[in-house]
């Protein structure tokens, strides 16, 4: 599973956004003269001693920016100290850095919106634009192309980032996942829709039970091949609430795949979840009742495929960290954890010595409370 960057999509984007970043550099010229970079340097430094929580834009022509004032150091202290340029969140400066044009609209909250309303202001009559990040990260826009390090453009996109919670909560994650199970257009998903039971009825040629008295007898029963629904349902839910880089049953090099894998933010640490579920579901035509699984197929035979995966990732030579065993529990009665009393003397010894690496999350219980 070792990455391959020469297969790597995203590696090879961000390889070309350079390239391109450099070229545009070299050509425009603008952003290599001293005047630019002693403006980009002054509102950096003047953002740190000059403490704000929102974004700023501050726009200057190109023209202006030629012809910078020598006391743009003392200016630049004005400017940042100006009511005006504190009470609005975009200014137009001249080369002395005041004032002649401000206002207060709000910016676009959504990250991508907001770059591109910045780039294309900077398309406009050759202005430049310095977007001053809180913690004064400079941002800057020239000719409809963008420059610099930040990766946030609003407020609210850097809080809705700030509150994703890191690889280290990923148990209170699932803890928070486990709350959304009980939330009718949750569980539905996993479930068949009442329409296809009175169906099943039919074709099972139950005649001496009433329609409401079978769905309730049948409400238990999953979609077929719900694997994919619970594999989705949760991988998504890690995706919006976590800060890290989420795949999709990647394959190791031993061919077996790992259902989702989690890396943290530096890309060294990995986790992974293997996804399993109980009860039973319909069967691909839906006219009968399909595959069902039980607690067996869970103890050992799952806790043995989760330190295979562990095993292997170590041989790889992979940063592996834990691997998590999540089991769906979608049978008809009421029943104990699936990981009630493992049966390790079923474990292969050679896989006993990664048992500290395994975990089991109790059960997920899905119940079809409310059919639809």
């Amino acid at each position: 599973m070792i990455m391959k960057f020469t297969d790597n999509q995203e590696f090879k984007a961000l390889l070309q956004a350079k390239q391109k970043d450099i070229q545009q550099r070299t050509s425009d010229g603008v952003q290599e003269t001293a005047q630019f970079q002693k403006m980009r340097t002054l509102l950096s430094g003047c953002r740190r001693k000059y403490e704000e929580t929102d974004y700023r834009l501050v726009i200057i022509s190109k023209g202006e920016l030629q012809s910078l004032s020598e006391q743009a150091n003392e200016f630049v202290e004005q400017l940042f100290k100006e009511p005006t340029f504190i009470t609005n969140r975009t200014v137009k400066v001249n080369s002395r850095l005041e004032i002649i044009d401000s206002n207060n609209d709000p910016f676009p909250e959504e990250n991508n919106d907001a770059r591109r309303y910045f780039t294309l202001i900077s398309k406009d009559s050759d202005l430049i634009c310095f977007l001053i990040d809180p913690d004064s990260t400079i941002n800057y826009f020239i000719d409809g192309n963008e420059y610099g390090d930040g990766i946030f453009y609003t407020s609210s996109s850097r809080k809705a980032y700030e509150e994703l919670k890191t690889i280290d909560k990923l148990e209170e994650v699932l803890e928070d996942y486990r709350k959304t199970l009980r939330i009718q257009d949750t569980y539905v998903k996993f479930f068949i829709p009442k329409s296809q039971i009175k169906a099943l009825k039919t074709f099972k040629g139950e005649v001496d039970i009433s329609d409401d008295k079978y769905i309730q007898n049948n409400k238990h029963l999953l979609r077929n091949k719900p694997e994919e629904c619970f594999r989705e349902d949760i991988r998504n839910y890690i995706k919006r609430h976590m800060r890290v880089v989420v795949y999709r049953e990647l394959m190791m090099e031993n061919l077996d795949r790992l259902d989702i894998e989690l890396l943290d933010e530096t890309g060294r640490d990995l986790y992974f979840l293997e996804i399993k579920w109980v009860g039973q579901c319909i069967n691909a035509d839906g006219n009968d009742y399909g595959t069902k699984y039980t607690t067996s197929r869970v103890n050992p035979d799952a806790v043995i495929q989760v330190l295979g995966y562990i095993n292997q990732l170590l041989e790889e030579d992979q940063n592996i960290k834990i691997g998590y065993l999540v089991v769906f529990d979608a049978r008809k009665d009421d029943s104990p954890d699936t990981g009630v009393d493992i049966k390790t003397e079923r474990i292969p010894d050679e896989l006993k010595k990664h048992l500290h690496r395994y975990k089991k999350v109790d059960d997920f219980r899905v119940v079809n409370i409310n059919p639809r």
